[in-house]
């Protein structure tokens, strides 16, 4: 359990690497950020790195309870995997397009980026398994398939709406043609 004091660390930091990546980010502007001084932050958290950590992961659980909430009330797998994506992919995209240091919050050379990609795969697989519970291949490959392939869209996507378009085209496809039941 996280206590007060580094939650507000951590929710300042957030905005602080999303504002500046993760290169330009200093402890000092973190600390300023939070309004405690730098030997303080230093006691919560040994450095950047583990800071840069907790804030993307507390983005990432914060986003995917916002996408299970909107999930929850949408009917058939179609639906589901379509609002599921474009909350995740275009709002990162958006991120990305008006803080283009927000990148590093959604670069793969991070462990922590990594292991929330892997968290979000295994969101994706069970919703997979709840709306077709015989796939033609394992849903988490399906899962991962999707999430790569689909975050991959955005390098040429014109706009959020484009990448939005792209994304519901790919789903229904996949949705009618290849997560069909086996006979």
């Amino acid at each position: 359990m996280i206590d007060d004091k580094s939650k507000r660390v951590i929710i300042a930091a957030a905005d602080v690497f999303l504002r500046y990546g993760y290169a330009r980010t200093t402890m000092g502007d973190i600390a300023k950020a939070t309004g405690i001084s730098r030997p303080a932050l230093y006691i919560l958290f040994p450095g950047k790195e583990q800071i840069f950590e907790a804030a993307t992961m507390f983005l990432a659980k914060q986003r995917l309870e916002e996408i299970r909430s909107a999930v929850s009330s949408c009917q058939g797998l179609e639906a589901k995997l379509i609002t599921a994506f474009e909350m995740l992919l275009v709002r990162v995209f958006e991120l990305q397009q008006s803080a283009p240091d927000a990148r590093d919050m959604d670069d793969l050379a991070f462990p922590v980026v990594r292991d929330i990609y892997a968290m979000f795969v295994d969101f994706f697989a069970k919703v997979i398994d709840d709306g077709d519970p015989r796939p033609l291949a394992p849903s988490s490959q399906i899962a991962r398939g999707l999430l790569f392939g689909l975050r991959g869209l955005r390098e040429v996507a014109q706009c959020a709406d484009d990448y939005s378009d792209m994304i519901g085209l790919h789903i229904s496809l996949v949705c009618t043609g290849g997560l069909g039941s086996r006979s």
